[in-house]
Order: structure tokens, then sequence, then C-alpha cells
């Protein structure tokens, strides 16, 4: 089978599509036909040896995919051959989803949506269980708080827009282009913010009547804190989802202090695999009935994923998602 390897840490150009021999489920494990892969900066992460995993190059990488089971192992209860599933959580501690199939756990497995093309399910994955794990379990979001999601047209970003609106929150995203404006209010934003033009804590402000978001969901953290810090109301809480440019962020403590400010650090993995899989089943629902749906920007071919993941360095909408 083909599968996307890395031999070694470093940039895009280090993605090499391999032949390698086709694995084969163990105890509790099913094989999945993959077909399609969901890009995520976690991959870009792992690619560049910033989140080190117990597996060393040369290794498969990639975190969400979805397709169909064609082989169970043993111990497997409640998966059969010809499921349609979709799943989180590989390229970590065993082989990613960037190849044509791949071994899950059992219990990642989760029903494809019916509604949902493969490529869709794919894109759920990583992006809308972080949001949710950020915005519930996290943030503990109430019905008519204030949420500001910081690049709101990327994967995780389009996600929190939608789950924060479907959970009774009044949602504002910060853009950086007329159209992704127009798309991220057709999701659910009462209002969107260029972060290029505009003061974002300023505006912030004026939409909430000066008193300030309740939430803020940040995916580059170590370049917009002190942003946040400005924009939230007292007693608000930071969501801090990703890293930002930098491993390290300078905190304000005067700000911090004065707003009685939480800063909630956050990874959707430390639910765990059933945890993650509970999550996707609830977002599986929701989009079944309507009210939230997956958000594709792009599809490359596997053996493209260098230009998928230069793709994602740069400004882009939704998810990417590769196809076998």
């Amino acid at each position: 089978m083909k599968a996307v390897r890395i031999h070694e840490y470093g940039g895009p150009e280090v993605l090499v599509c391999d032949e390698v021999e086709r694995p084969a489920p163990g105890p509790q494990q099913a094989l999945i036909r993959v077909e399609a892969a969901g890009v995520n900066p976690v991959d870009v992460a792992v690619r560049e040896d910033r989140f080190p995993t117990p597996k060393a190059p040369p290794k498969t990488i990639g975190s969400d995919g979805a397709g169909v089971v064609v082989e169970v192992g043993p111990d497997v209860a409640g998966l059969a051959v010809g499921d349609e599933v979709f799943f989180s959580g590989l390229g970590i501690g065993s082989e990613g989803s960037y190849a044509e199939y791949a071994v899950i756990a059992a219990v990642q497995a989760v029903p494809k949506p019916p509604s949902a093309s493969f490529v869709e399910a794919a894109a759920l994955g990583l992006a809308f269980a972080t949001a949710h794990y950020g915005l519930v379990h996290r943030a503990q979001l109430q019905p008519d708080e204030t949420v500001l999601v910081q690049g709101a047209a990327g994967g995780v970003g389009s996600a929190a827009v939608q789950l924060a609106r479907v959970l009774g929150g009044r949602v504002f995203g910060t853009v950086s282009a007329d159209d992704d404006a127009i798309r991220v209010r057709e999701l659910g934003a009462e209002a969107t913010i260029d972060r290029k033009r505009e003061d974002v804590a300023a505006r912030a402000r004026e939409l909430t009547g000066g008193n300030g978001v309740d939430i803020v969901v940040e995916l580059h953290t170590s370049a917009n804190l002190d942003t946040d810090l400005a924009a939230i109301a007292r007693g608000g809480r930071i969501v801090c989802i990703g890293q930002g440019p930098r491993p390290e962020a300078e905190v304000p403590i005067g700000r911090a202090l004065a707003a009685d400010a939480s800063l909630l650090f956050t990874s959707s993995g430390n639910a765990g695999r059933a945890g993650v899989a509970d999550i996707l089943r609830e977002v599986s629902q929701l989009v079944e009935e309507g009210r939230l749906r997956p958000v594709v920007g792009r599809t490359f071919p596997l053996a493209e994923a260098r230009a998928a993941h230069e793709a994602l360095a740069g400004r882009h909408y939704g998810k990417i998602v590769l196809v076998p």
C-alpha cells in the first residue's frame, strides 16, 4: 500500500510517499481502508519534531481519517467489516492516517454520518473534537455567553464558531479577508473582525457594549495573548488551543489580575480515545440534524501531501483533506 512517511524531521519536503506493507489489526483493533485523511497542525508539529512521539522515523503521519472497515482483530465487539467510520487520534503512539490503510483501536471508530461524504467525515475529527473539548469541558460555555474565535476561518476556528452557536453562545470571529468574513458569518458568527485592519480588542468590546467577551478561543496563544486579555470581560476565560509562532508566551500579569482572567490550556487528547469518540458521536448527531456541517476548503491526492502541508501553512479556509 502507499503511505506518506517521514524519514527525518523537517519541512514539507520530508514527506515521502512510500510503498509499504499493509498492516494487520491486533486484539481490539480494526483495519480501515482510508477513503480520506484530514490534515492538521498537529501533523506539522509531528513532522517538525515539535510534538515528540514514541515512534522514531520512518513513520506514517496523520491523525484523522474516514473509511471502511476491512478487517477486525480479536476481541472486537460492535464493529464489522463493511462499516463506514471516521476516527481521530492516530500518528502519535501509532502509525498515522496518511495511507491507503490504517489500523485503529476499535474504540476510536465512530459511525460516519450517513449524510456526509468520506471527505466531509475526515474533516470532522480533530477540529470538532478540539473545539468541543475546549468550549464544553474546559470553558464550560453557557447559553448567551459571548465567544470570540481567533482565526475563525480555519479548521478548528470554523468548528468552534458552529459549536459555540449551537450551544447558545453569541459568536464573533476574527478573519483576514473579506471572503472569509462572509463564510464565517454564514457559519453562524454574529459579526466578524478583520484582524489586519481593526483593533481586535477594541472591536470586541464595542460588540459587547463595552463589557468584553466571556470566552476567547485562541489558536495562536504566543501571538495573541495580550490582545485576548484586553478583549475579555471580567472573569473571562481564554481557551488556549494552539501554541502560535513561539513556544513561550509573555503574560501581562497586571492586565490578567485586573480581569480575573482564566487561562485554560487544553488538548482534546486528554479526553482519551473513548472520550474523543464520545465527543465525535455527539458531533455526528448534530451533523445529521443539520446543526453542524464539516467545512472542507481543499482536497489533495495522498501523493501530494507536501503541497497540502504548504497550503496549511498559508491562508486557507476550513479543512484540508487528503484523498488516497
